[in-house]
């Protein structure tokens, strides 16, 4: 029987960005996996998953320094199995998928200049060259994506797939309208919405400089700082701005389905999953005039110049879309878990 094993070391409790893509790929997998393939999921003995699986065996593997390559991989390879890397990070063994899901720490340099980002910008470094050179096969989200990773490593482009997010896990999620009664300055339906992580790349500026030019809009924004790598700049978000750190899903698809709009004013991504949530809830969003944005989204959003704040949203709005069902039927946890599939499937030959 075909095996292979996932690095689940990476899903986290509080789900954004990449643990989100390998949580819903996982659960995905665990629904559509095929007779003769053997999913397992390896995790750091005493780490909590958040959901359960019924098809897919999840093992503890005891706690070390380098897991991923001291235990995960040494795992895989007892097992004879295809090791699956979902999290940006290279491999060692051979027998191997890893994920990049964008190179940004090589080629957008965001972070600010410390001893901890400098020594993780060297550490994506290494990850990634170890990884194109070892790998089976590299997977990232975007046409975009893959074609920076080309570009920047001279990686063949047969040996890179295109396995791209999906939106079911908003859809999925309960409502949770606490948020209005815990923050009650929020004018419930007559707000702009931002959620991300609270980096460089994203942008926020935009939204500040935008903010302070229409002081009669009120901007609602959610997600966590990494203080480590990015400086703390939430401070700047005030006034007609309100910051509301890290909410629960729940409360984002609240906010989001409340919002006269999703602003995503971007600089950089590898996919950008924010737009796509707001697609799937029926919400127009304003995103950033960037390629990856229009390779995604193509005519079902607004878009903005990420340099140029000098914008008038309600303005904007107004413009005629096309509908989004086209996207949604393209981009979908299901639809990725099933090119996963078919990627284990002729990786395991």
């Amino acid at each position: 029987m075909k095996k292979a094993v996932i690095n689940g070391r990476c899903i986290e409790r509080y789900v954004n960005g990449i643990p989100r893509y390998i949580a819903e790929i996982v659960k995905n997998l665990d629904l559509v996996r095929k007779n003769g393939i053997e999913i397992e999921l390896v995790i750091p003995k005493g780490k909590e998953l958040g959901f359960e699986l019924k098809n897919i065996r999840v093992t503890e593997l005891a706690d070390a320094p380098a897991w991923d390559y001291t235990k995960a991989e040494r795992y895989a390879k007892k097992q004879n199995a295809l090791y699956i890397n979902p999290a940006s990070k290279g491999v060692w063994y051979r027998n191997s998928v890893t994920t990049f899901h964008d190179i940004r720490p090589l080629t957008f340099g965001d972070e600010k200049l410390s001893l901890n980002s400098l020594k993780s910008k060297s550490k994506f470094g290494i990850s990634f060259f170890l990884g194109i050179r070892r790998c089976k096969a590299l997977v990232t989200v975007s046409k975009s994506a893959k074609n920076e990773i080309i570009s920047y490593s001279g990686l063949r482009h047969k040996k890179i797939y295109v396995i791209g997010n999906g939106w079911e896990h908003i859809t999925g999620t309960d409502k949770d309208d606490s948020v209005f009664s815990e923050f009650s300055s929020i004018r419930k339906g007559d707000y702009y919405f931002a959620v991300s992580s609270i980096a460089p790349h994203k942008n926020f500026g935009w939204i500040i400089r935008n903010a302070a030019l229409h002081p009669e809009q009120q901007f609602v924004i959610v997600g966590k700082t990494n203080p480590s790598l990015w400086t703390d700049d939430t401070s700047d978000f005030k006034g007609n701005i309100i910051y509301l750190g890290y909410q629960s899903d729940s409360r984002v698809r609240t906010l989001l389905e409340n919002s006269k709009a999703l602003v995503f004013p971007t600089k950089y991504e590898g996919f950008g999953i924010p737009p796509l949530e707001a697609a799937a809830l029926k919400v127009p969003a304003i995103v950033s005039d960037i390629d990856v944005m229009h390779e995604i989204y193509g005519d079902i959003v607004h878009y903005i110049d990420p340099d140029d704040p000098n914008t008038d949203l309600d303005e904007l709005l107004k413009e005629k879309l096309q509908p989004s069902d086209e996207i949604l039927k393209k981009y979908s946890w299901r639809i990725s878990a099933l090119k996963w599939l078919k990627l284990i499937d002729m990786m395991c030959e």
